[in-house]
C-alpha cells in the first residue's frame, strides 16, 4: 500500500485543526516587520494569507497548545501521553522514493535561482541580531557512524545562498559537525521548514533508536523519505518546503545572535558556523511555518509544548523502570516545558517519594520536581497550592543537588551549572489514621435505613455523625442531636479518640 504523501502534510493538519475551531485566519496583508507581534498575540492556530510584498501564505502556533498537540495524535489532552507511550512502542519504518514523487520537489532551485531574500525570514526580537526562520528541523547523517539524526534550529539570514545557525548549545549535531571540521571535511544537511508537529517532537525527543525511523514512529506508520537533489540526505517527501546544503569545514568563523530564547531572556552572541544552500525544493502550493519562541508568552511557545509533552514521556518511563506507579506528569509550558516537573504517584511503600525525586533529578535540564500523591491536580494551581501547604515541611521534604550541567543561557546557572531542587509534597506514607489526618469533604449522604434511634444504631458499633443519619434514614439530622444529648445526659454514650461516637462500657 503506497504511502499517503498529505496525510502528514503540515497543510492537511491545519485543515483538520481548522475542523476543530482551532484556527483562526488573518487575511489582510501584514508586513514581515509586523510579523512577530501578531504571532504573539494570537491564542489560536493561525493562518496569514498575506505576507510581506510576495504574499506567503504562512501559519504560526500549530503546536503552541496541549489541545493542539492532542490532535496531532488523533486524541484528546487526557489520552494524549498513552497514546504517545504507545506509538514509542511500536517502531515504525521509513521507505525512499524517488524525486519525481515526492511533492517537496515539485518545485527545485539552484544555482543561480537560489535567493534566500526571497524566503519569509523575519525579525522576531526587538535585539535579534537579523531576521530568521524559527520553524527547522534539521537532517542529517554522521558522515564517521552513518547514524541518522534530526534536530530543531534557528536559521538566521546571512546573504542569497547563506545562512547562520547556532551549533554552539550541546547537541549530536554540533559534535557530527567538530568531527567533521576535524576531518577538514563539508557536513551535508538538510533544513526542512514546514512539519507536521509529530516530526518536531522527534527533533526534540532523545529517544535510543535511529532518528528517522523516530520521526516515522512517532508518526504512528511508515514515512516516504527522498534524496535531497544536491546533497543526497533524506528528507521526509511530504515536507513543505526544504533547504539543501552543508556546514563548511572551516568550523566556528562567524558571530551570531542574540536570539530571544527559551527563558524570555537573550541568548549573547557566540561564534557558529556558516551554512551553505545548494538548493531550495518546495511544494507548488508550499505553506509556510514559524514558531513563536522566547517572549513573556511561554506557555504559548510551541518548543516549550514540545518540550514539556517529551519530558513526560522520559519522567514517566524513568519511573516505571524504578518501579514507581504514576498516575500523572505535567511541565509547565511557562516554565519552559523543561525546567519544572509536576509529578502524581501512587504510594505503595515508604520511601518511594524520595526515591521518585532521587530518581528525577538525574534527568538532564530538570531543575524542580514537586511530588504530590495522586488525589492532588497536578494541572491545578489550586490543587497544588494546597498541597504545598498542607504536606511540605521546608526542613524536612526539600531536597538541593548543585553541579549540574544547566545551558549556558540559563539565567540562574553560574559557570555552566545549575542547582536543583525535589518538593516532597506527599503525604507521609503509613501516617496514622487519626482524625487529624484525615481531608475533610462535605458529606454524600447514602441513606440505608437500619435502625429506629442512635443507641439501636450505636449497638452495633462507634459510628460518626453522618452515619447515623445513614443508618436512621434521616436527611436533617437536627433531631438526632436531641436524642444524642439525652443519651449524653444519661451517661450512655461518648467519644471515641477520632471523635465518632459510642456506647460508654457500664461499670
Amino acid at each position: 500500500m503506497a504511502t499517503d504523501l498529505n496525510k502528514f502534510r503540515l497543510r492537511s493538519f491545519v485543515e483538520r485543526l481548522s475542523a476543530l475551531g482551532e484556527v483562526a485566519t488573518h487575511d489582510a496583508p501584514i508586513a514581515l516587520g509586523a510579523l512577530a507581534t501578531a504571532v504573539e498575540a494570537v491564542t489560536k492556530a493561525t493562518i496569514f494569507r498575506h505576507v510581506g510584498p510576495e504574499g506567503f501564505e504562512m501559519v504560526a502556533g500549530v503546536a503552541s497548545s496541549r489541545s493542539r498537540l492532542a490532535a496531532a495524535f488523533g486524541t484528546d489532552e487526557k489520552g494524549l501521553l498513552a497514546e504517545y507511550r504507545r506509538r514509542i512502542r511500536a517502531p515504525q519504518k521509513t521507505e525512499e522514493i524517488p524525486s519525481s514523487e515526492a511533492p517537496v520537489h515539485q518545485v527545485v532551485l539552484t544555482g543561480d535561482k537560489i535567493d534566500l531574500t526571497r524566503l519569509p525570514f523575519y525579525l522576531q526580537h526587538e535585539f535579534d541580531g537579523a531576521p530568521y526562520i524559527s520553524a527547522a528541523i534539521d537532517y542529517t547523517i554522521d558522515p564517521a557512524t552513518g547514524k541518522s539524526n534530526v534536530g530543531c534550529r534557528r536559521l538566521m539570514l546571512k546573504s542569497k545562498n547563506q545562512l547562520r545557525s547556532n551549533l554552539t548549545q550541546p547537541s549530536d549535531l554540533r559534535q557530527i559537525y567538530l568531527a567533521a571540521v576535524e576531518r577538514k571535511e563539508k557536513l551535508p544537511v538538510s533544513f526542512v521548514i514546514g512539519s507536521h508537529p509529530c516530526d518536531f517532537l522527534a527533533a526534540v525527543s532523545k529517544a535510543p533508536m535511529d532518528e528517522f525511523v523516530l520521526t516515522a514512529t512517532i508518526r504512528g506508520e511508515t514515512m516516504a523519505m527522498v534524496r535531497g537533489i544536491t546533497n543526497n540526505i533524506p528528507v521526509p517527501a511530504d515536507a513543505e518546503l526544504v533547504l539543501e546544503g552543508y556546514f563548511d569545514e572551516r568550523g566556528y568563523t562567524e558571530i551570531e545572535g542574540p536570539y530571544g530564547e527559551l527563558y524570555g531572556l537573550y541568548g549573547p552572541m557566540h561564534p557558529d558556523p556558516i551554512f551553505h544552500v545548494t538548493a531550495i525544493t518546495m511544494r507548488k502550493d508550499v505553506l509556510h511555518q514559524t514558531l513563536l519562541h522566547g517572549g513573556r508568552n511561554l506557555s504559548r511557545n510551541d518548543a516549550s509544548q514540545l518540550s514539556g509533552l517529551n519530558f513526560e514521556l522520559l519522567i514517566s518511563h524513568t519511573l516505571h523502570m524504578a518501579g514507581i506507579h504514576v498516575t500523572d506528569v505535567y511541565l509547565p509550558p511557562a516554565a519552559t516545558g523543561l525546567h519544572v516537573a509536576r509529578v502524581a504517584i501512587k504510594q505503595t511503600a515508604a520511601g518511594q517519594s524520595r526515591a521518585a525525586i532521587d530518581a528525577l533529578l538525574k534527568l538532564p535540564l530538570v531543575k524542580h520536581v514537586f511530588l504530590v500523591d495522586d488525589d492532588i491536580d497536578i494541572h491545578s494551581e489550586e490543587s497544588m497550592d494546597y498541597a504545598f501547604a498542607t504536606r511540605f515541611r521546608v526542613d524536612r521534604d526539600l531536597v538541593t543537588e548543585g553541579d549540574h550541567f544547566a545551558l549556558s543561557m540559563d539565567p540562574t546557572s553560574e559557570k555552566g551549572k545549575m542547582v536543583k531542587a525535589g518538593f516532597d509534597l506527599t503525604k507521609t506514607f503509613g501516617a496514622p489514621d487519626i482524625i487529624e489526618n484525615r481531608e475533610s469533604f462535605t458529606p454524600n449522604l447514602k441513606l440505608k435505613p437500619r435502625f429506629q434511634t442512635v443507641q439501636q444504631a450505636l449497638e452495633s458499633g462507634p459510628k460518626y455523625f453522618m452515619q447515623l443519619m445513614e443508618d436512621i434514614g434521616t436527611e436533617d439530622g437536627r433531631e438526632l442531636t436531641l436524642e444524642i444529648d439525652r443519651l449524653l445526659d444519661q451517661g450512655l454514650i461518648g467519644r471515641g479518640d477520632n471523635g465518632e461516637w459510642c456506647l460508654k462500657t457500664p461499670a
